[in-house]
């Protein structure tokens, strides 16, 4: 009798067989066109309807009294506004980024043989669920603005800390892969 091997197997098993270079170009094409071109704009727009003191979930760390003075900065309709891009903006960008990150560890890992690479796309997944608990941290820190629950901003303070922290070891991580790859490259082409 064969005994099944669970779901995260057989998830695990269907998603990197689906992915290959042409779904890394897609999602990197994505990822691109976003920085490139619907970051700036979204950026913009943000500073000229929402003002204030900066947007929180682009700093990499602060504090949840720092939110709250963040808040106050914003107003009332900057407080609306800001709510509404966390909502609209802020839930396709993560995609767009995750969508990139993981396709991109999956391919890259598939060829060495560390059990710990098998594992490492779990960083992109972590940080958009940490970009994700820090919008709706913040939205309920705008939304129940001037009441202070301090406790809430710095969870949210901490999410985003761990959301910036997750997002760049999964670029290094990348970058580790790649040069992977390359040294085998070299090392195949002396052969």
């Amino acid at each position: 009798m064969k005994i099944h091997p669970g779901w995260r197997c057989i998830l695990k098993d269907y998603i990197t067989k689906r992915i290959n270079w042409k779904v890394v170009i897609i999602s990197a094409i994505l990822f691109v066109l976003f920085i490139a071109v619907v970051l700036p704009n979204v950026s913009a727009y943000t500073e000229e309807v929402v003002g204030g003191l900066g947007s929180p979930d682009t700093s990499f760390f602060y504090s949840g009294a720092d939110l709250y003075r963040i808040a106050e900065s914003y107003g009332e309709d900057g407080r609306s506004n800001y709510v509404l891009l966390r909502w609209t903006f802020d839930v396709v960008w993560p995609l767009v980024y995750l969508f990139f990150l993981f396709s991109l560890s999956v391919q890259l890992s598939k060829s060495f043989k560390s059990k710990w690479l098998n594992h490492i796309h779990w960083i992109p997944i972590l940080a958009t669920v940490f970009d994700f608990l820090e919008n709706i941290l913040i939205t309920i820190v705008m939304v129940i603005f001037p009441v202070k629950i301090l406790w809430l901003g710095n969870i949210a303070a901490m999410s985003t800390l761990a959301k910036w922290v997750l997002l760049y070891a999964s670029f290094a991580l990348i970058s580790v892969l790649l040069l992977g790859h390359l040294i085998r490259w070299i090392v195949a082409k002396q052969r």
